[in-house]
Order: structure tokens, then C-alpha cells, then sequence
């Protein structure tokens, strides 16, 4: 009777995902690694012929690095890793697999928004907490438009010379170029927890949600409304909420949410361009009027996307340009990219709606104890928005600041 041992080395890929930035975002990138892990798997013959598969052992890993991927994909739970291992092999071979991209999964959203064909939330939630989304008292907010035209042309225009700039934009732009002025503000889904925002030293002075109505917010914050795109929802009533809220002494008007991302309000910019025209240049001379907020995406997105639209919307009026910021902790890519931008939107003041650093509470707590002198002292940066006021980012519990919402909110 003849026993025979062979071993058998198989495959498998772990694919690990890293976030860019937390699940609540609109433009969200996913970092993917792949981690090759080779095993060895000794089968034996037995003697009615048949062979049993032991345990397999791993015996080496290598690591190949990824670039940042979008996708969306509607769900109810955050993405996961995904895991996928060759089966046992009976003859002497190798097998492996490949997940080609992450996918990176939105969550439903947790209140009654809505368009003709489908639903979304401004921001989905955290991945340590769940935030619930604040539904306006008047109009829906944030819904994802039905694609338009996103093109993918870059442009090669020399952008913004033209562009109109408010005469209510100048009086509040330049009040915020000192280091003295309140720059910070807070992107919020409920107004109830901004009350640690106010008191003491802080220096947080706005508040604004994806949308263009609010609950009552603390006082001494200054709420700013959103036209987040140009679904119905958003555009119904919003000539009609704007004008409430100037009355009501908001001085500034944010565009679009991320237009360059199909998973907010993709928007291409010749449609950004004339919808602009339509809803917000009703308000120059009335409101600062702050451009769509990009992502940091590449082209066609980010600050191509941004170029394009000021080339396509040279006789509108706006008073500065939107940005969002995800890529790790980098505090001086951060500053070479505020850079990048401010001179994309042709030098107008920048707000900063969005930006938000990757790693452990001190990593991203340093983050900010280096860049928040950078920004309160720079004439580029109007205002900033460290994203967000939620449970597990910059509040503990509650209304309590964590860490991080303590550095934000006095860091000076």
C-alpha cells in the first residue's frame, strides 16, 4: 500500500481598505492595498485513492499598494474588506485572485429626502457613530441629482479674471484675512449638539448642514445656507429661504455640494453654469456667493472641474471658492493644495467647507495644531470647516467637545 505527500502552494489576495476620508463624505476615496499572502497546503493520498487537504499554512505576504478609487453603490452598511482565498488544490499548483477596485458603499439616508427617481442623504454617517440627518423645516436638503453632462475635458482657459465679484462680498471678505477674524465654522446634521461650539475662547463663528433651512442654532453662530444642487427639492423653494435668511443675517450663500462627484450633487459645470445663473446671481450684491465646493479628486474632478465651470460661468458673480480636502494627514500637502486652489479659482478667498485629516485622535490632533495657524493667518482662507460636528469626531458625546473639537474650536 503506497502513501504519497506532496504540498501544495496556493494564493489568495486580502484586499485592504483604507479610508481617505471617514464615510460621511460626498467625495470619499478609498486607498486599496493589495496584500498577497502565499500558503502551503499538504495533501495526502489515501490508500482507497482518495486524498485529504490539511490545514493550510501561510508562509509569506507581500504588499502592493494602491491608488485612491471611487464608487458608489447604495447601501446600508459601511464597506468591509474583502477577503478572497484560492480553494485547496489537489495537484501542484498556485491559484490567487484579484478584486480589481474597493468599493466604497453610502448609507440610505435616515430621513424623508428625496427626488422623482431617487433618495440621498447630504453625508452618510461615520463609521464611529451614526449621525442622524437633520431634515429642514421647509424644503428637502441634499438630494443626489439625476446625472447631467460631467465632462472630462480639462480646460486650458485662464479662469476667474472675469468673474464678477459682489459688492456685499468685499465688505465680508475682507474682514476675514486677519489672524484676528473667526474663520472656523462647523458642518453639522444636528443643530441640538452645537452649544460647546460658543461658549469661553472658541473661536467657531458659523454653521452650515447641506441644506438651506435649520432648526434653531446656538447663539452666536452664523447660519449659512446651501443650494446643494438642482434637483427640484433644492430649488423649489430655495429664492424664497434665501432671502429669509439674509433677512434673518446669514451673509453668505454656499453653491453646490460637490458637482465633480456622482455620488453628491454630480453636477457637470455647463449645467452648474446655468443653474448658477438661475438661483444664486439673483443674490450678488446681497450675499458673499461662494462657488460649488469640489472635492481634491483628480481630473476631471477637483480643481478641473472648478476651472472649467469659472471658464463656463464667466459673467456670474462669485465672491469666493469652495473646497473639500481628504488625503491622510499631511499638513503640508494640505497647505500646497489650499495653494493650488486658491490660485485655480483665480485668487478668490477660499472657504473650506470640508477637510478632515486620517489616523489616531493625536495624529489628526497635530494635523490641526499645525494647520490652523496656517489658516487663520492666511489671506487666501476666508473660512474653514473641520468636518464634522458629530459623535466620535470633533464632540464626544453630546454636546461634550472631544479632543479634537476642543483643538478646533480654541487652538490659537
Amino acid at each position: 500500500m503506497r502513501y504519497s505527500n506532496f504540498a501544495v502552494l496556493a494564493s489568495s489576495l486580502l484586499v485592504k481598505e483604507v479610508f481617505a476620508a471617514p464615510v460621511q463624505e460626498r467625495a470619499v476615496y478609498l486607498d486599496t492595498d493589495i496584500v498577497m499572502v502565499t500558503e502551503e497546503v499538504t495533501v495526502t493520498e489515501m490508500p482507497d485513492g482518495s486524498y485529504v487537504t490539511g490545514v493550510a499554512q501561510a508562509i509569506g505576504t507581500g504588499t502592493i499598494d494602491g491608488t485612491p478609487v471611487l464608487q458608489t453603490e447604495s447601501a446600508s452598511a459601511a464597506p468591509s474588506a474583502t477577503f478572497t482565498k484560492a480553494a485547496p488544490a489537489t495537484t501542484s499548483s498556485a491559484s490567487s485572485s484579484l478584486s480589481s477596485q474597493a468599493v466604497f458603499i453610502q448609507q440610505t439616508p435616515a430621513t424623508n429626502i428625496h427626488t422623482a427617481s431617487s433618495s440621498a442623504a447630504p453625508k452618510p454617517s461615520t463609521t464611529s457613530t451614526s449621525a442622524v440627518v437633520e431634515a429642514p423645516k421647509s424644503t428637502s436638503v441634499a438630494p443626489v441629482v439625476t446625472p447631467t453632462t460631467l465632462s472630462t475635458k480639462a480646460s486650458t482657459t485662464p479662469v476667474a479674471a472675469t468673474t464678477k465679484t459682489s459688492s456685499a462680498a468685499t465688505v465680508a471678505t475682507s474682514t476675514t484675512s486677519s489672524s484676528s477674524s473667526k474663520k472656523r465654522g462647523l458642518a453639522y446634521n444636528d443643530a441640538s449638539l452645537l452649544s460647546g461650539f460658543v461658549s469661553g475662547s472658541s473661536q467657531v463663528s458659523w454653521a452650515y448642514n447641506w441644506g438651506s433651512t435649520t432648526s434653531s442654532i446656538a447663539s452666536g453662530l452664523e447660519y449659512i445656507p446651501m443650494l446643494w444642487g438642482l434637483g427640484s427639492d433644492n430649488t423649489a423653494t430655495w429664492s424664497t429661504v434665501a432671502t429669509e435668511a439674509i433677512a434673518s443675517g446669514s451673509t453668505a450663500l454656499l453653491g453646490f455640494n460637490e458637482p465633480d462627484y456622482s455620488g453628491q450633487s454630480n453636477i457637470g459645470y455647463a449645467d452648474a453654469a446655468t443653474g448658477w445663473g438661475e438661483y444664486m446671481e439673483p443674490f450678488a450684491g446681497k450675499a458673499t456667493l461662494v462657488s460649488p465646493a469640489v472635492t481634491n479628486g483628480g481630473s476631471p474632478m477637483g480643481l478641473t472641474w472648478l476651472e472649467n465651470f469659472i471658464a463656463s460661468c464667466s459673467s456670474c458673480t462669485i465672491d469666493a471658492v469652495a473646497i473639500h480636502w481628504y488625503n491622510g494627514g499631511d499638513a503640508a500637502a494640505f497647505k500646497t493644495y489650499v495653494a493650488d486652489a486658491y490660485a485655480a479659482g483665480g485668487n478668490k478667498p477660499l472657504w473650506i467647507t470640508e477637510f478632515q485629516a486620517s489616523g489616531t485622535t493625536d495624529e489628526q490632533n497635530s494635523f490641526l495644531e499645525e494647520v490652523i495657524p496656517f489658516l487663520d493667518s492666511s489671506d487666501m482662507v476666508a473660512k474653514y470647516a473641520y468636518f464634522m460636528a458629530s459623535d466620535g469626531i470633533l464632540l464626544s458625546s453630546g454636546t461634550t467637545l472631544s479632543t479634537l473639537g476642543n483643538t478646533f474650536a480654541t487652538f490659537v
